[in-house]
């Protein structure tokens, strides 16, 4: 009646990189007829910014992660199990081999910002301290109403925590003040000089300019130059997430199986990585100083991020009969977050206005229909000739999915003055919402195609503003696609048997859009542009021995 499972494991983490990107110097040129005039506008190069030698990564980042759980299923009666559980987790804190580690320590200041302002790159520990918090219960229920079978009932809470995505290990170890990408050039005041290599020289025979012998200054910066810098909060917490669901299945006869479930999570502290070292109205006098001018880009990996999900799931299935089974489900369900990533990076309009972000999540799909068979072909069993072997004994397969369409935004990708309307540095900013008689939804395939947007239906918001157009604002085309599967398996021998297939995807060669070009400075501007895969056939053999 009671069942009690518990264990633990141990899980020594660690990620090394070598990397000499930069060693040599990197030249940029203007356009390209200054290129065959030697004429190069800007070298960049990465150095030990303490004397200016040219300089290479080689470290690791390393963390000890251990946990141990405790579980228990009891049978409260013939027709009632509960579970319940306890995990606790501790992932440790990332430090390098070389306890070289460099990372942002935040200065004075009354909050995250003028911590931010007033904050310097050094040498640390670790990244942050360990969370030592990670309780994670569950419990559980399964109940089988009148004890026949026909029905059950199933419930269940539980919380769960991941781990660190280690990310980018080389732009941590490249961070001042032992590392730094410095940059020369005019525009920043400063000369250098332009030549081919000869490996058998020093630093592979290119020169030291005395402009990368720039030192540090107070928040160890490059003096006189500015370097992007990749960080971990040193308050970031291990991100969590809320899980529940309640379930009901009955069984309906003839083999056929109803089920209808509600699921739901909530995550909370998750992990989004983006530039914090940015200020509304920063270019208001055209020039960018930044937040800490001693730095350019401040890419800070942070816990701030947090997603719901609520949805509604029935299905009916057919358990395998007379060489037919089959499953068809129906899903409801909305997802919202406030930190949809691209590339692992978090794009936020305003870095310090988070509420702008919450909207749908950009994989959301309010409806989706599914349905999956399979059907051992009944013709010709019992034929006894070649060709009536040869035909008999095929199995037909397939699944078909028809869902609604993804969110997306309408951005506009410009520069200031021409965009990045809050004049923080970075562009992608959002224009006001159109006027209410621009459509919406209720767009067809051809109205993609055609276009659903002009750029002049958004207007742009005032110097210095955020528009008020929300993300995720509108939906993309939807999808629809049936696989198909035809196959059968011969007996050559005995013990050796050979199968073969033939599929076809999409098998109606349905166009199937992918979303409209969001970006208000493309001449496609709310156009769909392109396409899933067209029908595809594939052959296939298999011997089996």
């Amino acid at each position: 009646g009671h069942t009690i499972k518990i264990g633990g494991e141990i899980r020594p983490n660690g990620g090394n990189t070598i990397n000499s990107f930069g060693y040599i110097p990197i030249y940029q040129f203007s356009s390209m007829m200054s290129f065959p005039l030697d004429e190069p506008l800007a070298t960049a190069r990465l150095v030990d910014p303490r004397d200016g030698t040219p300089a290479t990564i080689d470290g690791g980042l390393r963390a000890l992660e251990w946990a141990v759980y405790a579980h228990g299923d009891w049978k409260a009666s013939p027709d009632l199990t509960l579970s319940f559980g306890l995990r606790y987790e501790d992932f440790g804190s990332q430090n390098w081999d070389q306890n070289s580690l460099r990372n942002l320590v935040y200065g004075q200041g009354s909050n995250l910002w003028a911590r931010i302002a007033s904050g310097r790159v050094d040498f640390v520990d670790r990244f942050y301290p360990r969370d030592r918090n990670n309780f994670a219960p569950r419990a559980g229920l399964a109940w089988n109403p009148g004890g026949k079978g026909k029905r059950s009932i199933r419930a269940g809470y539980g919380i769960g925590y991941d781990r660190l995505q280690w990310g980018n290990i080389a732009g941590y170890l490249s961070n001042p003040p032992s590392r730094a990408a410095a940059t020369l050039s005019p525009l920043y005041g400063t000369s250098f000089t332009y030549s081919l290599g000869d490996p058998s020289k020093p630093h592979l025979g290119y020169p030291v300019d005395p402009g990368l012998k720039l030192g540090l200054d107070a928040n160890n910066g490059i003096k006189g130059a500015r370097v992007a810098i990749t960080a971990v909060d040193p308050a970031l917490r291990t991100p969590m997430v809320h899980n529940w669901f309640f379930g009901y299945q009955e069984t309906l006869g003839h083999g056929l199986v109803a089920e209808v479930n509600y699921l739901a999570s909530a995550g909370r502290h998750l992990y989004d990585f983006s530039d914090v070292n940015r200020i509304r109205g920063d270019l208001r006098d055209n020039r960018l100083d930044r937040l800490n001018p001693s730095f350019a880009d401040v890419n800070l990996l942070r816990s701030q991020a947090s997603s719901t999900f609520h949805g509604l799931s029935a299905s009916l299935r057919r358990r395998y009969s007379q060489g037919l089974t089959f499953q068809a489900a129906y899903s409801l369900g909305k997802a919202i977050t406030n930190a949809d990533q691209s590339f692992n990076v978090t794009n936020y309009m305003d870095i310090s206005d988070l509420r702008l972000e919450k909207a749908l999540a950009g994989f959301d799909v309010t409806h989706k229909f599914s349905i999956v068979g399979v059907w051992e072909m009944p013709f010709l069993r019992s034929a006894r000739s070649s060709a009536g072997q040869f035909l008999s004994g095929w199995v037909l397969s397939g699944i078909a999915i028809f869902q609604g369409g993804f969110p997306f935004t309408v951005f506009h990708g410009g520069s200031w003055p021409a965009g990045d309307f809050n004049q923080d540095g970075k562009n992608g900013d959002r224009p006001n919402a159109p006027i209410s008689s621009v459509p919406r939804s209720g767009w067809d395939r051809s109205d993609y195609q055609r276009g659903i947007f002009r750029a002049s239906d958004f207007p742009l918001p005032a110097a210095g503003t955020n528009g008020d157009l929300g993300r995720n604002s509108f939906r993309g085309p939807g999808y629809a696609q049936l696989d198909l599967t035809l196959s059968k398996a011969f007996r050559i021998h005995e013990g050796i048997s050979l199968q073969v297939r033939a599929e076809a995807f999409n098998a109606l060669n349905r166009v199937n859009l992918q979303n409209p070009v969001s970006n208000l400075v493309s001449t496609d501007f709310g156009r769909s542009t392109s396409t899933l895969s067209p029908r595809q056939f594939q052959l296939g053999a298999r011997i089996t021995f």
